[in-house]
């Protein structure tokens, strides 16, 4: 028995359809649960519950056992002096308050039905990579589809947090931003480290001073990445690095340690040097990026912006010993449904947020529903549980369900644990 539980049953009312009776023998009916308390202080504040004809207002406090209030030293705390009902698994002890007087206890030992706590314990003790699989069952779709659009705007929310503390470190800049956030998610979940340091490494505002010159972003590009460290043979390289070694010194550069760089264990279109120069094509051909992404209004327009037109297939085994074959140049459309998932509809989102844009928040979600389901193993599992996700939105619902709530057990804080523990 955890208290947590008894929360969740008196949060959820479980217990109001009962003819519950008091230590001391008087009825009680639960007119309202009040509010749960995330702070110091009783568990639940403003509870009305009526005693004979007399009505009650004021605050709730729950325990696994009577005898926790003085272990948890409530006795002599004045935050529980309007305490109304102590609720409890086990009475084990009578309670007084400050002025001698017995607390009025609900002791649920004996109300609460057997296939809930066995549920609950299966919930909490399973090993499975969902908690409820063992005894899965879905609420109806009205409600599911509810707790999934909620799912979404918490991992919406989630990464305007991120975005916005990235957006301070830049002093506001949207547009450099942007650029460093879309850097972090050209390398995937393998590289995405090394290239945000790539765009710290190399600010937007030096790139900016050669958007005409696609060879020179390349050569900033592939040169602040640690790839022009030996002596090459291929001539373009040859002219980038060179490019480079100018560049690096007129602008006080500093390349990373092109170790950081993982190939392992990937395609050859996944590979980062082929990525790096898929990042300098987008930047050469989409000056004031995050400025044109607010303008667009269509998917389709915004999917056009990520097709690359300028990626050099240059001799990139050279610089890194990683041989690449029969690869192509531009993007798939899963890497630009990846940038438009993690990188455009969450800036937009907390672009309009900010600025109380309804119309940019509505477009951000839009585009979210407009776009392909992911494909992953987390996905894939659910499906096997009959959640079929129909669009990108669906699949960041399932994502922040399997992430933040089944891997941490919470339970009793998700729709579907609410349906599974009050069915019958």
């Amino acid at each position: 028995m955890k208290e947590e539980l008894l929360h969740f049953i008196w949060k959820s009312k479980i217990l109001l359809k009962n003819n519950l009776i008091l230590s001391n023998t008087k009825e009680v009916e639960i007119i309202s649960v009040g509010t749960l308390n995330y702070d110091a202080g009783p568990d639940f504040f403003n509870a009305k519950i009526k005693i004979d004809n007399e009505i009650l207002v004021g605050n709730i406090e729950i325990h696994i056992k009577a005898s926790d209030w003085i272990a948890h030293k409530h006795s002599n705390d004045k935050k529980y002096d309007n305490v109304i009902l102590h609720v409890v698994f086990e009475n084990d002890k009578p309670i007084f308050d400050n002025n001698n007087l017995p607390i009025l206890t609900l002791e649920l030992k004996n109300y609460l039905d057997p296939k809930l706590l066995n549920k609950y314990k299966t919930l909490d003790q399973t090993k499975s990579t969902i908690p409820c699989e063992p005894i899965f069952s879905l609420p109806n779709d009205f409600k599911l589809n509810a707790w999934l659009d909620r799912l979404v705007f918490e991992r919406l929310e989630k990464k305007c947090i991120q975005i916005e503390a990235l957006l301070k470190a830049n002093n506001n800049n949207w547009e450099q931003t942007f650029y460093i956030l879309t850097a972090k998610y050209f390398g995937q979940k393998t590289n995405e480290q090394a290239f945000e340091w790539l765009a710290n490494n190399l600010p937007l505002q030096v790139i900016a001073k050669h958007k005409d010159k696609l060879s020179h972003i390349e050569a900033l590009v592939l040169g602040t990445a640690g790839f022009f460290d030996k002596k090459l043979d291929d001539d373009y390289l040859q002219f980038l690095q060179k490019e480079y070694m100018y560049f690096k010194k007129k602008y006080n550069l500093i390349s990373i340690d092109k170790t950081i760089w993982k190939f392992g264990k990937m395609r050859p279109s996944n590979f980062p040097t082929l990525r790096l120069m898929q990042f300098a094509s987008l930047i050469y051909q989409s000056s004031h990026l995050f400025s044109k992404v607010l303008e667009v209004e269509n998917l389709k327009e915004l999917k056009e912006m990520y097709q690359l037109k300028h990626v050099h297939l240059i001799h990139l085994s050279e610089l890194s010993n990683h041989q690449f074959s029969a690869i192509k140049a531009d993007l798939g459309k899963q890497a630009i449904y990846t940038l438009l998932i993690n990188t455009v509809v969450p800036i937009v989102f907390l672009y309009g947020k900010l600025r109380f844009d309804d119309d940019k928040c509505n477009k951000a979600i839009n585009w979210l529903e407009q776009i392909e389901p992911e494909k992953n193993s987390i996905v894939a599992f659910w499906n096997q549980l009959n959640i079929k996700a129909n669009n990108a939105a669906n699949t960041q619902a399932l994502l922040q369900l399997k992430n933040e709530y089944c891997n941490h057990k919470k339970c009793l804080n998700c729709e579907i644990g609410f349906h599974i523990l009050n069915q019958n």
